[in-house]
């Protein structure tokens, strides 16, 4: 095993003990993770599979107070925090295309391309707030939204900007910009902490339109919903609790639909809807996963999973994490449950991803694998301060933020 560990002043030789310290000290927590199924059983998927760390690359410091922080990577920039172990929501994005760089998001600002097969630093751009929307790579640009309520257009090769301004708004952008045709022009389609959704015009940052709900009283959770586009329709979640489905040209409403009860708690849909045929999934807080049909709203079934997380399709079943630490699965075609695991730590479950048939989560404790017909942890993999999102997939490897100041590769390898 060979990690590529990078360092800016300090010893590269004491990085690469504690990275070594952290594999084993994953292995031996694996082999003690407790559930219903032993861990490292294969639930009679075939061979074993583990999770190689290919590299890590530090963006930022972490200066804690009474933490312990520790991990791989090269040095950017310090943050202090008091008390309370940090976090990270920021997301990576794979270009395709040749380009060989993965581009990531952190709470710092800083929006990184890296190396995707050595984690070298090629560019940094800075932007005036947290960056935690997954970026958007469409050919040579990659799209960018802030928490300082800007949307950016960068050069993927260099992260020079490429529109003459950003497009800002009166509110941070949190969910994930996604692509959509309009009568033959490519948009971007963006969602702000107020109730709102943008769409932008890819070419220049010129406003096409925008749909709006009242805005949120009392944001129970941290997530936001992101659009989905299906076709000439988009689904996206407010933090009313209502799904809506909106027209791609002008964003006329199509249908909406209410995930929470009146009076509910927790009534956000920050679950970003995932469509399968004739079928959208998404989750209020509140409960969660439904499932309703992409034509007009109705509900077929919801589930009661409180904090239920966007959910990974793998083939018949739906995969999600829950607020209280699960990961479950359940049939699409009722809602009926498969598995139920609960994982060790006191944090919730972030998005799951399928990889070659297995599942993977981020976790408080660090990146977890799970077999995919039982949905058993089969290793866990401790990257500091965990992981508060859904790493990104390119074939068989992942790449993602640590809360630690960290973008990580690892590989789902067989033993």
């Amino acid at each position: 095993m060979t990690l590529s560990i990078m360092r800016k002043g300090v010893a590269v030789a004491g990085w690469f003990v504690v990275a070594i310290l952290a594999v084993m000290a994953s292995a031996a927590e694996a082999r003690t993770g407790r559930r219903s199924a032993e861990v490292g059983s294969t639930g009679g998927m075939g061979p074993d599979m583990r999770l190689h760390p290919v590299w890590g690359t530090r963006v930022y410091v972490n200066e804690t107070v009474g933490f312990h922080v520790w991990g791989w990577g090269t040095t950017v920039y310090a943050t202090a925090t008091f008390g309370y172990p940090p976090r990270d929501f920021g997301q990576c994005a794979a270009a395709t295309g040749g380009a060989g760089v993965v581009v990531c998001g952190v709470k710092s600002g800083d929006v990184v391309a890296l190396a995707s097969e050595s984690g070298r630093i090629r560019w940094t751009f800075r932007t005036d707030g947290a960056v935690r929307a997954r970026p958007l790579v469409l050919g040579p640009h990659v799209f960018v939204g802030s928490s300082d309520g800007c949307l950016y257009r960068l050069d993927v090769k260099t992260g020079r900007p490429t529109w003459v301004k950003p497009f800002c708004t009166d509110a941070a952008v949190y969910g994930d910009p996604v692509s959509a045709e309009e009568a033959g022009d490519r948009l971007v389609l963006f969602p702000v902490t107020i109730n709102k959704v943008y769409a932008v015009r890819a070419e220049d940052g010129t406003f096409r339109w925008e749909y709006h709900r009242d805005r949120p009283q009392f944001m129970s959770s941290e997530g936001l919903s992101s659009p989905t586009v299906s076709g000439d329709k988009v689904f996206v979640g407010f933090s009313d609790g209502v799904l809506v489905a909106l027209k791609v040209q002008g964003g006329a409403l199509v249908w909406s639909v209410a995930l929470a009860e009146s009076g509910q708690k927790a009534t956000d849909v920050d679950a970003t809807p995932v469509v399968d045929g004739d079928w959208v999934y998404s989750a209020s807080f509140a409960r969660g996963p439904v499932a309703v049909a992409a034509a007009d709203g109705r509900i077929r079934w919801q589930g009661s999973w409180f904090g239920a997380t966007r959910p990974a399709l793998k083939g018949t079943w739906l995969v999600f994490g829950t607020a209280d630490g699960d990961v479950v699965g359940v049939r699409k075609a009722d809602g009926s449950a498969v598995f139920r695991t609960r994982l060790e730590g006191s944090g919730a479950v972030y998005g799951p991803v399928v990889v070659k048939d297995w599942i993977v989560v981020g976790h408080d404790r660090g990146l977890v694998l799970l077999d995919g017909g039982s949905g058993a942890p089969v290793e866990r993999l401790a990257v500091p301060m965990g992981i508060f999102a859904a790493p990104e997939v390119q074939g068989g490897r992942l790449f993602f933020v640590g809360a630690g100041g960290t973008v990580n590769a690892v590989d789902v390898l067989p033993r």
